[in-house]
């Protein structure tokens, strides 16, 4: 039995969103996982001494700046995956809870069945 046109098309927007809502979730888990490595990274780096001869070592301001810029960098990298979801979300659901589209709740009028 052959499928038609539209029913293949149908199948593929459906396998297409079930790719990135698993994206999006695979993306979730490793968001933490990303930052705690981050995070963590300066305990590995070496110690700068007191010595004025000795340079093979980190400060601690440069450490702190690493904090601050990794953190930055955490909230942003949110704020955009969370756009994302939200973009996502519309679309899944059809334009919002109600299942109306964007362009309805707009213009205030519901949407014809």
């Amino acid at each position: 039995m052959a499928l038609g046109n539209g029913e293949k098309q149908a199948g593929t927007r459906t396998e297409r969103q079930t790719y990135r809502r698993r994206r999006l979730m695979d993306i979730s888990r490793l968001l933490p996982v990303l930052g705690a490595l981050l995070l963590a990274l300066p305990l590995l780096w070496p110690e700068a001494t007191a010595h004025p001869a000795a340079r093979s070592g980190v400060s601690m301001s440069t450490a702190i700046i690493y904090i601050f810029a990794v953190w930055i960098g955490l909230i942003a990298a949110c704020f955009v995956f969370s756009l994302a979801v939200q973009r996502w979300a519309d679309h899944w659901t059809g334009g919002g809870a109600d299942g109306g589209s964007a362009a309805s709740r707009a213009s205030g009028r519901p949407e014809d069945s």
